[in-house]
C-alpha cells in the first residue's frame, strides 16, 4: 500500500508540475503575477483556477480505509501565497466544498473539507510573510509540512471512529506530509521561473542603459540645453533600445523628439510640456503614462503607446525628464521602468560631474586670484625692507633691485595664465633670490640645479613661498646657510626640490599644515599645500622632510596634469 501512496503522489505532482508550466505561459497570469492586473475579476479566476487544481487533486488521489491520499493542498495553498486573499481563500472555497460532496458522508469528508480551508488561510497568512518573487524554498516547504501537520490533527480531531482515524493516519501522515511539502517547493519555484525571467530582462537593460550613458557622455558634457547634442543622445538611445519613442525636455519645453510613428504637434515644438512631464517634475519620480486628455501633447502617442517618464538631476535640482515610449499591452513594465529609471540616473550623474568640474574650475581660478593677493603683498612687503636696507650705502646696487622688482611684479600683472611654463615660474623665483641674495650678501648660499630640457606647466606663483620660507625661516635661522633648488624629470612627474640648512619645521607645524589647522598667520606654505591638493588631487600636496639639520620641501608635478591645466584653465 505504501509503495501505490508513493507512486500515485509521484504522479499527481509530476502533473502539477506540468500545469505549472502551462500557466506560466499565459499572459494572463504573468500580468498578475507582476501586480499589472489585480482587478477583482482577475483575483477571482484566478482562484477558480487553483480551486480547478485542487478538485483534479482530489480526482487524481487514491482512497486508503476511506480518506483520500492527494496533492489537494498544492492548489490551495499556492493560491494563497501566489494571489493573496482573495485567489487563496476562492480557493480553498471550491476546494473544500468539492471534498466534502465528493465523498458526502465518508469519515473523512468533513475533517479533509475543513483541513483545506485551513490550509487556504494558512496560505493567504504566509503570503504576509513570503516577499513575491523572494520566496525561500526553506520556508515554503516548511509551511507545507506545518499545513499537513494540521490536516492530520483535524482529522484525529473530526473522523470518526478515533481508532480509523489513527490507523489512516499512521498510514497516510508520512507520505502525504514529505510528497506536498516537496510539491509546493517544486510548483512555487515554478512561478519563480517567472521574477527569475523578468530579473535577466531587468538586467539586460540596465546594462543597455550603462552602454547607451557611455556613448552619450561626450554629448552631455555642454549640459542638456544644446540641441544638437540633445538629439544625438535621444536618436542614440531609439537606435540603441528599439523602443517606440524618446524626448529629453528641461522645465518648461521639449529639448529633443525621436519617434517615428507619430509626429509632434506644431505648438509643442516651441513650448508647453505633457502632463506626464509635469508630474514627473513636480513628484520628482519616475511615472508611466497609460492614457491622456485629448488636449495633451501625447494624446495620440499613448493609443500606441506606454511612456515612461524619469527625472533628471543637476545641483540636486530637477532639470528636464527623459521620456521612453515603450509598446502597449506588455506582460510587464517593470523592465522599462528599471531601464528608464537607469538611464535618468547615469544621465543625472554626468550632468552633476559636468557641472561640477565646472565649479571647480571656477573655484580654482577663485582661489588662485584669492592667494595671489596674499602672496603679492607679503612678498612686496620684503623686498621693499630689502631694497631700503641699500638706499644709503649702496643706491647705485638699490637702483638695479627696484628695476628687479619692476619687472618682477609687471610679471605679475600681466600674467592673466593659471598655469605658466615651469621657466617663467623660475623666473619669479630668481627675481626674489636676486633680491634676498643682496641682503644676506655672503651669510646665504644657492644653488640651483635646474635641466633646459623641462617640459612642463605648474601653476603660477607657486614656488616662491616655498623658496621665501627656506631663506626667511631656514637657512638664515643661522649665522650662515645655504638654500639648494633641485629639479628632476621622468616620464610622467617633475620634482621640485627646495631644501635649507635652517634648525627644522617643529612637527606639530607640519601636522597643523596636512591637517589644515595651520594658524592664519603661516599663509605661506598652507596656500601653496592647498592649490597643489585642489589641481592635482590630495595626494600631490607638499611632501616636507624636516629635521634639526634643514628642511627639504618637495613638490610633484604630474606630467598629464600639468598640460591639461595650461590647456584649459585660463583665467579670467
Amino acid at each position: 500500500m505504501t509503495i501505490d501512496i508513493f507512486k500515485n503522489l509521484i504522479l499527481n505532482l509530476s502533473m502539477l508540475v506540468i500545469i505549472a508550466q502551462l500557466l506560466t505561459k499565459t499572459t494572463f497570469v504573468k500580468q498578475f503575477m507582476f501586480s499589472y492586473k489585480t482587478d477583482l475579476k482577475s483575483n477571482i479566476a484566478l482562484a477558480v483556477i487553483f480551486g480547478l487544481i485542487s478538485i483534479l487533486s482530489t480526482y487524481t488521489g487514491i482512497n486508503v480505509n476511506g480518506a483520500i491520499v492527494n496533492t489537494r493542498v498544492i492548489g490551495v495553498m499556492s493560491g494563497g501565497i501566489i494571489g493573496g486573499p482573495i485567489v487563496g481563500i476562492g480557493a480553498a472555497i471550491i476546494g473544500g466544498l468539492h471534498r466534502y460532496f465528493f465523498d458526502v458522508g465518508g469519515f473523512t469528508a468533513a475533517a479533509c473539507a475543513i483541513s483545506t480551508f485551513v490550509e487556504g488561510i494558512m496560505g493567504v497568512l504566509a503570503s504576509k510573510y513570503l516577499k513575491r518573487n523572494s520566496w525561500k524554498m526553506r520556508d515554503i516547504f516548511l509551511i507545507a509540512a506545518l499545513a499537513e501537520i494540521f490536516q492530520m490533527i483535524i482529522i484525529l480531531l473530526v473522523a470518526k471512529p478515533y481508532w480509523a482515524a489513527l490507523a489512516t493516519v499512521k498510514i497516510i501522515a508520512f507520505p502525504m506530509i514529505l510528497f506536498n511539502s516537496l510539491g509546493m517547493v517544486i510548483f512555487i519555484s515554478v512561478f519563480n521561473s517567472i521574477f527569475i525571467e523578468q530579473d535577466n530582462e531587468s538586467a539586460k537593460r540596465i546594462k543597455l542603459a550603462f552602454d547607451i550613458s557611455e556613448q552619450c557622455l561626450p554629448f552631455l558634457r555642454k549640459g542638456i540645453y544644446n540641441k544638437e547634442n540633445m538629439d544625438r543622445v535621444t536618436k542614440m538611445i531609439l537606435e540603441n533600445s528599439r523602443d517606440g519613442g524618446v524626448v529629453i525636455t528641461d522645465r518648461e519645453r521639449i529639448l529633443s523628439y525621436q519617434c517615428e510613428e507619430v509626429s509632434l504637434k506644431a505648438e509643442y515644438q516651441e513650448g508647453g510640456l505633457p502632463e506626464i512631464v509635469r508630474e514627473v517634475i513636480a513628484e520628482d519620480a519616475l511615472k508611466v503614462a497609460e492614457a491622456a486628455e485629448e488636449k495633451d501633447v501625447f494624446y495620440e502617442h499613448l493609443k500606441k503607446f506606454t511612456i515612461v517618464g524619469a527625472p533628471l538631476h543637476s545641483k540636486g535640482n530637477v532639470v528636464g525628464v527623459i521620456l521612453v515610449f515603450t509598446k502597449k499591452f506588455k506582460i510587464s513594465i517593470q523592465t522599462d521602468k528599471d531601464f528608464v529609471d537607469g538611464l535618468s540616473k547615469l544621465f543625472s550623474t554626468q550632468l552633476e560631474l559636468v557641472e561640477a568640474q565646472k565649479q571647480r574650475e571656477l573655484l580654482q581660478k577663485a582661489e588662485f586670484k584669492a592667494l595671489q593677493s596674499q602672496i603679492n603683498p607679503h612678498f612686496l612687503f620684503n623686498a621693499l625692507n630689502t631694497i631700503t636696507a641699500f638706499c644709503r650705502e649702496k643706491p647705485d646696487k638699490a637702483r638695479e633691485l627696484l628695476i628687479v622688482l619692476s619687472t618682477y611684479f609687471r610679471n605679475i600683472l600681466n600674467t592673466n595664465q593659471y598655469m605658466i611654463d615651469i621657466y617663467d615660474e623660475f623666473s619669479h623665483v630668481d627675481s626674489y633670490l636676486q633680491l634676498e641674495k643682496a641682503r644676506f650678501d655672503d651669510r646665504l648660499t644657492l644653488i640651483m640645479d635646474v635641466p633646459r630640457d623641462l617640459n612642463c606647466q605648474v601653476p603660477s606663483f607657486i614656488l616662491q613661498p616655498i623658496v621665501e620660507n627656506a631663506v626667511k625661516h631656514g637657512a638664515m635661522k643661522r649665522s650662515a646657510g645655504t638654500v639648494e633648488i633641485k629639479v628632476q624629470q621622468t616620464e610622467d612627474l617633475v620634482t621640485i626640490s627646495v631644501k635649507d640648512s635652517g634648525q627644522g619645521i617643529p612637527q606639530d607645524i607640519i601636522d597643523a599644515l596636512h591637517h589644515d589647522t595651520l594658524d592664519s598667520s603661516k599663509v605661506g606654505l598652507s596656500n601653496v599645500d592647498k592649490r597643489l591638493r585642489s589641481i592635482y588631487g590630495q595626494k600631490y600636496g607638499l611632501d616636507i622632510k624636516s629635521a634639526p639639520s634643514g628642511t627639504e620641501i618637495i613638490i610633484r608635478i604630474p606630467m598629464d596634469k600639468g598640460a591639461e591645466g595650461d590647456e584649459n584653465s585660463n583665467s579670467g
